[in-house]
């Protein structure tokens, strides 16, 4: 397979520096040195995420709220790639990570006419044990809205707390193995849309 470098942004929504979601992050680490992956690990707990004020001005113009926001736009659109990975709390994201969401969704990507157009993306949603298929759903929907393409690995990769540190959770593990490998086969197409072509066609005559 040929081996092609390919800058990931990874979105961590944890405010735990030593939790689930940091053994997640050390396994994705792995996976993108395989692969020949560069990586930005962008924590939003150390971010300054301002609410939305809910002023309707960004419809015309970027959000002029003052916090981190810009620099946090600024990585995603230097990924090749974007993996969503927000925590699970009340049945939900996390607040930071709703905030975030917001921010960039309604204050800047919607102004901005969606400029994370055709970037790869992928979701790891990590919580103790109920409600990961909710989180997984909305953040697909906001990816949708962007016009993201959505690297499906088959069964989504959700890390169930309970059962201790993500080397416990075998089916997650998998599910991030195949997400990072699709992020590379879609990332490939791109770069070789004559060569994805005649792939497909071989499969259809077999």
């Amino acid at each position: 397979m040929e081996v092609v470098s390919v800058k990931v942004c990874v979105l961590v929504g944890s405010s735990r520096k030593n939790g689930l979601s940091s053994n997640v992050c050390a396994v994705l680490q792995d996976q993108f040195n395989a692969k020949g992956f560069s990586s930005n690990f962008v924590h939003l707990a150390d971010k300054h995420i301002e609410y939305c004020d809910a002023d309707n001005l960004c419809q015309f113009a970027p959000c002029k709220v003052a916090d981190d926001m810009p620099s946090i736009l600024a990585d995603m659109q230097e990924a090749d790639g974007i993996i969503y990975m927000p925590v699970m709390h009340a049945f939900g994201t996390n607040s930071k990570f709703q905030a975030f969401l917001e921010r960039v969704g309604y204050g800047y990507l919607r102004p901005l006419d969606r400029p994370l157009v055709d970037k790869i993306a992928a979701i790891i949603v990590v919580g103790r044990r109920y409600g990961h298929t909710a989180v997984y759903s909305q953040i697909m929907l906001n990816i949708m809205l962007n016009k993201m393409i959505m690297a499906g690995s088959g069964f989504p990769p959700l890390f169930f707390g309970m059962l201790g540190g993500a080397a416990a959770d075998v089916e997650a593990l998998e599910a991030v193995e195949q997400t990072v490998e699709r992020m590379h086969d879609v990332h490939m197409r791109f770069r070789n849309p004559d060569k994805a072509k005649n792939k497909v066609q071989t499969r259809l005559t077999l």
